[in-house]
């Protein structure tokens, strides 16, 4: 079949939703479908730099995409509902990563995909109208799914968790690291602000009341915008003169080699802010917690949105919800050695759930592609 994928947030990020779906296509060409990855109208128009963008993916994610066909389409201001309409019927499947805005497709089967559990619907009656040309709806999550069919009043047919695959992400030799993996965003504007800025005062308050041997990595490529820069800056400014290091690079190999040697993986992602009030600042999901579960460290979350989700608490994982639960919760799987082997094995056991395999099981059946 001729598959279209198209979403207005790739060419621009490296992070867990272009993974996302990049997988979806990964999953896709392997069986033997035509995969088109569209960009809008004036991104990369050239063939030389739509090859580097693939490669720029495969080295962050490690994907197969040799067969993977990246095209422009008729997505911008510029760009007319018609051109859309014309474009996408050429596919007998269009997904559609949504930014809170629509268009009228043409394709046999249309679905779109939320990645974000956005609080109000956007753009008014109008908008709301072509959301009904899209009769497949799919979520990353519960969490999302739930915020959507409350506020929007809609119905989200699929929960489509991201993938893991065991086979990138192995437990090795654990050193005394905690680590924290994700993008900078600025905590401005409700943003989706992963609060390195709080792992950091944590630990510095660990370090300073006499915790000696262990270090906080901070891994993450900083998003676009001065604002998002700045807040990198105050970070790596907050973390002078303490064990913390701060990697922005973001090339796999070193990700991959941080989570085998982590003990202990933190999170705090909507930190001092009610996930009902914003949703759009949780961790939707968190497929980075789940692959440091599948190298074997022992996640101390924030027990918020999409990590509720993941992490059971005491059988493969902990929770926390202030700076001293984190600094409780953390240095009790640093002190008790049998606690933080349960933890370890049961989270790479429930790493499985999140399989490369059951994801693509699940785009299948999304697109009416599989048997059953």
């Amino acid at each position: 079949m001729k598959i279209g994928l198209y979403s207005p947030f790739m060419a621009e990020n490296i992070g867990g939703g272009e993974r996302y779906f990049l997988t979806v296509a990964e999953c896709l060409l392997n069986e033997g479908h035509q995969v088109d990855l569209i960009l809008q109208t004036d991104f990369h128009r050239d063939s030389l730099g739509r090859e580097k963008l693939k490669q720029k993916y495969v080295k962050a994610f490690n994907l197969n995409l040799a067969k993977l066909k990246i095209i422009n389409g008729p997505f911008g201001r510029a760009n007319s509902w018609w051109k859309r309409f014309q474009f996408t019927r050429a596919y007998d499947v269009f997904y559609y990563m949504t930014d809170g805005s629509f268009f009228i497709p043409g394709a046999r089967c249309n679905v779109v995909h939320f990645m974000i559990p956005f609080k109000t619907p956007k753009g008014g009656w109008l908008n709301q109208l072509k959301l009904n040309f899209w009769p497949i709806k799919t979520a990353n999550s519960f969490f999302s799914k739930k915020i959507l069919e409350k506020n929007w009043g809609i119905k989200i047919d699929y929960v489509h968790w991201g993938a893991v695959n065991k086979q990138d992400f192995k437990p090795l030799a654990k050193k005394e690291i905690i680590l924290n993996v994700g993008r900078f965003f600025s905590n401005s504007g409700g943003k989706h602000c992963k609060r390195q800025d709080i792992l950091v005062e944590v630990f510095k308050i660990m370090c300073d009341r006499g915790l000696k041997g262990w270090q906080l990595i901070l891994n993450g490529p900083i998003d676009k915008g001065e604002d998002n820069l700045s807040y990198a800056r105050m970070v790596a400014q907050i973390a002078k003169g303490y064990p913390i290091t701060i990697r922005h690079e973001g090339e796999f190999d070193k990700v991959q080699q941080n989570y085998g040697q982590a003990s202990i993986y933190w999170h705090a992602t909507g930190y001092g802010l009610d996930e009902n009030e914003f949703p759009e600042a949780m961790e939707h999901l968190g497929m980075s917690t789940i692959e440091a579960m599948a190298a074997g460290a022992v996640p101390v979350v924030i027990r918020k949105a999409g990590q509720r989700e993941i992490v059971t608490e005491g059988e493969n994982g902990l929770f926390w919800e202030t700076k001293e639960e984190l600094i409780e919760e953390t240095l009790q799987a640093m002190r008790d050695k049998k606690l933080w082997q349960k933890l370890s094995i049961n989270a790479q056991k429930r790493a499985d759930d999140f399989s490369k395999d059951k994801f693509c099981q699940m785009t299948k059946k999304m697109f009416g592609l599989s048997k059953d």
